[in-house]
């Protein structure tokens, strides 16, 4: 594990010990107005749910890949974490809310003011370069080279007693740099290393799946047009809490 050099001005590098600081990802669905959480599926079972405009969606397939990490304080340079286990492949099958952690690194007693996810195309002789055993890959064939992938079909009434069903298969290999503000995080401020902590910290980085479909007609959606528009939408719809309670 590498460790980060960073040495917050006016700081007593010797009075303070480096805490290790994980990264984790999870997803969900978007809250509802209430607040909470909805439950669109089992693990491992097809998301089914409502867009805005009317469209019943059916997730059946997809995830997404994240391939760095790096820490900025709000003064000096920032730290690229480790991956241990290579690139992670996130699924959006898997179980909403669970915490999955991939990156990490010792730092010292600062204030932090940025966090940046980097998503990216999935390439296995990269991951066979990890210094653990790799994320576990599902159909490395449909994975290899691809940073993001949504699969399943839309169904809408008819008018006529029937309905409209629409397949779709959307899919990236851009890559996808997102900067979280962490200057709010802690309790309305920036987020911190004391170098008291007596254990490690932990950030979780969340996306939202059904987000990505907000807006959609899918009787005049352009694939092309959606395609080119996925990187904007994953970034919009990334964000980071402290902690790894993600309810």
């Amino acid at each position: 594990m590498l460790y980060g050099a960073l040495v917050a001005a006016g700081c007593d590098v010797f009075s303070a010990q480096p805490v290790h600081t994980v990264i984790n990802a999870a997803h969900h669905a978007a809250r509802g107005e209430d607040g909470k959480l909805p439950n669109y599926g089992n693990p491992g079972q097809e998301r089914i749910f409502t867009n805005d405009l009317g469209w019943i969606i059916t997730l059946s397939d997809g995830f997404v890949v994240t391939t760095a990490a790096k820490i900025e304080p709000c003064e000096g340079a920032g730290v690229a974490m480790d991956l241990p286990f290579g690139p992670l492949p996130e699924y959006w099958l898997d179980q909403d809310v669970n915490v999955v952690d991939f990156a990490g690194v010792d730092l010292d007693a600062d204030k932090y003011c940025n966090l940046i996810i980097e998503y990216g195309r999935y390439q296995s002789a990269q991951a066979q370069l990890a210094v653990d055993k790799p994320f576990a890959v599902r159909d490395p064939a449909r994975v290899e080279g691809t940073t993001l992938y949504l699969a399943g079909y839309a169904e809408k009434p008819d008018g006529k007693g029937g309905k409209i069903t629409k397949n779709f298969g959307f899919r990236s290999d851009q890559t996808v740099i997102v900067n979280l503000d962490m200057r709010t995080l802690d309790d309305g401020a920036e987020w911190r290393i004391t170098g008291d902590e007596p254990n490690l910290r932990n950030l979780t980085v969340i996306k939202t799946y059904d987000e990505f479909f907000k807006g959609v007609d899918f009787e005049t959606v352009d694939h092309a047009a959606f395609e080119a528009e996925i990187p904007a939408k994953l970034a919009a719809q990334t964000r980071v809490i402290t902690g790894t309670s993600v309810f």
